[in-house]
């Protein structure tokens, strides 16, 4: 899908993220009758294409203009530090089963032994928490009484149709569904559902697991209800700008994620807010949904976050949230400080 929606999703949160996966296999059964898809094989989980876009024209001149937005914007692992309180980590995550990425994960794990609390942005959930999650996300997401593809722009109506339904999700449901919950389902690329369903390790899951492993305690900084609750707050023209950007071209989706690892492995994971203002062929309109959706998903769940983390770096804590979270003049590194701490980056 397009850039700022889901993939500047990958790195800003994980609204549910690991039912998007499931959520992609359940809504078409659930409209056809069925519940279960087949698994894949982890020896046939594809790879993921894809032609990086990070030196796209204009670039250069959307980091200037993002300036604030930039701000700490290199870096993944961060020491958070305040005198008369042991040291904490803060770590930049991305949404992906890549064993590059997965790396990174490890190296900062090894602090994890040194904390009293790992935590993660919905920490952690056994299989009837994600059912339950599941299924409220999906009776949220349903509209009976009128066709919410009305909010999508008219002349984009047909391929925005033709995206969804090419995705497995019968025409007439997907009338019925509202666009936030479209915007969710085709947040995440074909190769990724696979390899996640295949049950290769995202991050957040093995930094749960390195954490019971060590016998440290894991909590969560928000409650699937508020994710739920925030994606739920985009207004539909913006969501529905957004997919008709999406249903334009068919192969941005994989683009975009190549673009979004490749930043995220070069450890400059907010330069894709600036490859997101110039690519996906938008109009003025469609800029400024793309950076509602920003502002709404970033800035408001900040303040949430860095309050919550309080209690928790006060004991000595190893945090781990989106890798967009971090960087900007509202981002958490930069109100950590104003806070009184003293954030610094290992890498």
């Amino acid at each position: 899908m397009l850039f700022p929606l889901p993939k500047l999703r990958r790195l800003s949160n994980r609204p549910t993220a690991f039912l998007v996966g499931k959520l992609r296999r359940l809504v078409p059964a659930f409209a056809a009758g069925f519940i279960f898809a087949a698994p894949v094989a982890a020896q046939d989980a594809p790879a993921c294409a894809g032609k990086d876009l990070s030196d796209a024209a204009g670039v250069v001149e959307a980091k200037t203009k993002r300036a604030d937005d930039l701000v700490n914007g290199e870096g993944l692992f961060w020491r958070i530090e305040k005198p008369g309180e042991p040291v904490s980590y803060l770590f930049g995550t991305i949404h992906s089963t890549d064993a590059k990425a997965l790396a990174f994960a490890r190296r900062a794990a090894a602090t994890i032994p040194s904390v009293k609390a790992v935590a993660t942005e919905l920490g952690p959930m056994d299989a009837t928490e994600k059912a339950n999650v599941s299924a409220a996300f999906l009776a949220k997401a349903l509209e009976r009484d009128h066709d919410t593809f009305d909010a999508v722009p008219e002349k984009d109506r047909a391929a925005v149709e033709k995206m969804v339904t090419e995705l497995g999700y019968p025409s007439e449901f997907a009338h019925h569904l509202k666009l936030w919950f479209l915007a969710v389902l085709t947040a995440t690329p074909a190769c990724e559902t696979k390899r996640a369903s295949a049950g290769l390790p995202e991050m957040d899951e093995f930094l749960m697991d390195e954490a019971q492993r060590a016998g440290v305690r894991v909590v969560g900084l928000e409650t699937a209800q508020e994710q739920m609750d925030a994606v739920a707050a985009i207004d539909p023209k913006v969501a529905g700008l957004l997919l008709a950007v999406a249903a334009r071209d068919d192969k941005l989706d994989d683009d975009v994620y190549a673009t979004t690892l490749k930043l995220y492995l070069a450890e400059r994971p907010a330069d894709v807010l600036a490859v997101g203002d110039v690519v996906g062929d938008m109009s003025p309109q469609e800029r400024d949904a793309q950076d509602v959706f920003t502002r709404l998903l970033l800035v408001r769940r900040n303040a949430t976050m860095i309050e919550r983390m309080g209690p928790y770096l006060r004991e000595g804590a190893f945090v781990a949230v989106g890798a967009l979270h971090l960087p900007g003049k509202d981002g958490l590194i930069a109100r950590l400080r104003g806070g009184g701490y003293t954030v610094t980056k290992e890498w």
